[in-house]
């Protein structure tokens, strides 16, 4: 044969066999698994699995997907073991590690920064599982998903052999081929002494899979002891056993603590009460009713402020429209005069205004000087009567809140989801995430309520809204995931009572339950029709200095409507007998004393929007071998390429 052409022949049996390499598809050659069966039930199982990479799906190396859960003949889940004993390739120890994958445990095979060449590579995986014995009153049973449903690649050849106990002998057998539930026969089986061998007669496509069973004898597996049951117990119901001791433990905890200190002291008689709490501002008094600053304090501070000018101290005036603060000179004659000391915050917004010299228009031009003096007036009383009239005990909720969030991890850490139970924790914590910011500015927004009734009934509809919401989405993510994870019920529980006792846990003190029970008697003078007050024993008498001594109170509890009526009654009588009334504090020129309730209610009201709005917004399957199919039983899982 001439030279040149051998060479072409050569050549073009290169390219043949280049070509041939390749458009090979990566698949798994051979699929060999030794399944020894213990006399206590474990199985000790070697995986032989010969691959084909071509650096498409296979690049670093293969990976093995084990189920944890596996169902008894009553349909049960229970939790198996799996314990890796060691990774070879082609006889070599290989680099691995394990990742959970939902409902089980994913072993990668291969190094992440070391990528394969193209070529048959041999991986062994050895690992140990328990309770894969089925128990029956007439025999028992190993019912073993070989290979698993949910490879990625097609298998040409598997074989299994079944290595019984010492003496033992298998009383029936018979194996399933195919996708899972179908119950193809595409195999042989053969019998030597105490060892079953399965070889499958045709390739198995991708996810199909090769399932056996074997029959044993009662009492060639030992029966799990009581011991052991207990601790088969602990590891299926280890989610439910942590939900339920935290849950209780936490409840009770929460409910102690709320006895002990968040159990208000027993309110005192309440009745008609015609002086101002000693030594009690009307900013304190909003402070100490509310337990708090509602609307960021605005409005006890224009309390405040309106307390300084019926005092003589400053004139509420109006420039283009906006509400201005000046100093005034003198005091009015019907303020006495020994009023000298000034309560913490009025003597701080005095002071403030003193320094700062000239008139403060309410504006956004001043915004920032605003926010200030905002940010010192609530500091100031705060300071000052911290824990003093009331106690927010959220101290004594710190271990519950911590023994809930350590409840929750653990409940996760040790809960097994499916992967549609996953997605639906993932989107709802993304939701509670969105939803926490949403609360937060409702929340906000119900702070600025001055009615402390109105603005807790807005708080609980809120919550039966959410509440509502959430169960709304539950059910309509279990028609598509099934029930819901118990880890999810459990937490969801424990956040629900953590939020209620965080708003309940505060108490006033018993000083601050005597203003308190002062204060509604107050109110309780203040809200009451003009005829109603004439019947009240030893009640004042109506008069311009007594109303104005009590109107910065009554706006700062928010009966300044009611109390502005009772006074312009008074007043239609009294200007019938000649008397007039201009309140010296107020200098603007929209006040009407033919209205007078409308007009007090106008410029006190407007005060705590004015001083708001100035203010910058922040940037911001079956039960014997006679009956069974593909991907029944214990083992199973699959694998892939990574």
């Amino acid at each position: 044969m001439p030279y040149h052409l051998v060479k072409a022949l050569l050549v073009v049996a290169g390219l043949w066999f280049s070509l041939g390499s390749a458009y090979a598809d990566e698949r798994i050659l051979s699929y060999d698994s030794q399944i020894e069966v213990a006399e206590d039930g474990l199985l000790t199982v070697t995986e032989t699995i010969k691959v084909r990479a071509e650096g498409r799906e296979i690049r670093r190396g293969i990976y093995r997907d084990f189920p944890l859960l596996a169902e008894n003949k009553d349909g049960r889940r229970y939790r198996v073991s799996f314990d890796l004993l060691s990774v070879r390739r082609d006889g070599l120890p290989e680099p691995f590690s394990e990742d959970d994958n939902g409902n089980g445990v994913r072993v990668y095979i291969g190094s992440s920064d070391i990528f394969l060449q193209s070529g048959i590579y041999t991986y062994e995986i050895r690992y140990e599982t328990d309770r894969q014995i089925r128990f029956f009153d007439t025999h028992d049973e190993i019912y073993w998903n070989v290979t698993g449903n949910d490879w990625a690649f097609p298998i040409d050849a598997v074989s299994a052999t079944v290595k019984l106990p010492k003496e033992a002998r298998p009383t029936e057998w018979i194996a399933y081929t195919g996708a899972y539930g179908e119950t193809g026969q595409a195999y042989r089986a053969e019998v030597s002494g105490s060892d079953v061998e399965f070889k499958t007669t045709e390739t198995l496509r991708r996810s199909e899979g090769l399932t056996i069973v074997v029959s044993l004898a009662k009492g060639v597996i030992t029966s799990p002891s009581a011991e052991q049951q207990f601790g088969f117990f602990l590891r299926d119901y280890i989610v439910e056993l942590i939900g339920v001791c935290a849950s209780i433990c936490a409840l009770l905890y929460y409910l102690i603590v709320w006895w002990m200190v968040g159990k208000d002291p027993k309110r005192g008689v309440i009745f008609p009460r015609f002086e101002v709490p000693e030594k009690i501002s009307p900013a304190l008094a909003h402070y100490i009713f509310h337990r708090e600053f509602s609307d960021a304090g605005w409005l006890a501070m224009s309390a405040a402020c309106l307390n300084l000018a019926v005092k003589g101290r400053l004139v509420i005036g109006q420039e283009n429209g906006d509400l201005t603060l000046s100093q005034q000179g003198k005091e009015p004659s019907h303020v006495l005069s020994e009023v000298t000391e000034l309560p913490t915050g009025e003597a701080y917004i005095d002071g403030w205004i003193k320094k700062r010299g000239g008139d403060l228009v309410l504006n956004k031009a001043n915004g920032k000087s605003i926010a200030l003096l905002g940010n010192g007036f609530r500091t100031a009383i705060e300071r000052e009567n911290r824990s003093v009239f009331f106690k927010d005990n959220l101290v004594y909720l710190l271990p519950g809140v911590l023994f809930s969030i350590a409840s929750i991890v653990g409940l996760f850490v040790n809960a097994t989801l499916d992967l549609d139970q996953t997605n639906f924790v993932i989107v709802l914590a993304v939701f509670s995430i969105f939803g926490s910011f949403f609360s937060i500015s409702l929340g906000v927004l119900l702070r600025r309520l001055s009615n402390p009734w109105v603005r807790v009934s807005a708080s609980y509809v809120l919550f039966a809204v959410i509440l509502y919401g959430a169960l709304s989405m539950a059910r309509f993510v279990t028609e598509y995931t099934g029930p819901l994870p118990m880890a999810v019920i459990f937490t969801a529980f424990l956040i629900v009572i953590s939020w209620i006792f965080l708003n309940i846990i505060d108490a006033p003190t018993l000083a601050g339950r005597k203003v308190l029970d002062e204060l509604e008697g107050l109110m309780l003078y203040m809200t009451t029709a003009e005829k109603d007050r004439m019947n009240m024993s030893d009640a004042p008498e109506m008069s311009s200095t007594h109303f104005e001594a009590l109107l910065p109170y009554a706006m700062a509890l928010g009966v300044e409507k009611p109390w502005s009526r009772a006074f312009q009654s008074w007043l239609a009588a009294a200007v019938r007998s000649g008397a007039d009334y201009k309140p010296n504090w107020y200098a603007g020129s929209n006040f009407d004393v033919a209205n007078i309730s409308s007009s007090l209610n106008s410029t006190v009201g407007s005060m705590a929007q004015s001083f708001q709005t100035s203010v910058p917004a922040p940037k911001s399957s079956s039960s014997g071998s006679s009956s069974g199919s593909s991907g029944g039983g214990g083992g199973g899982g699959g694998g892939g390429g990574w």
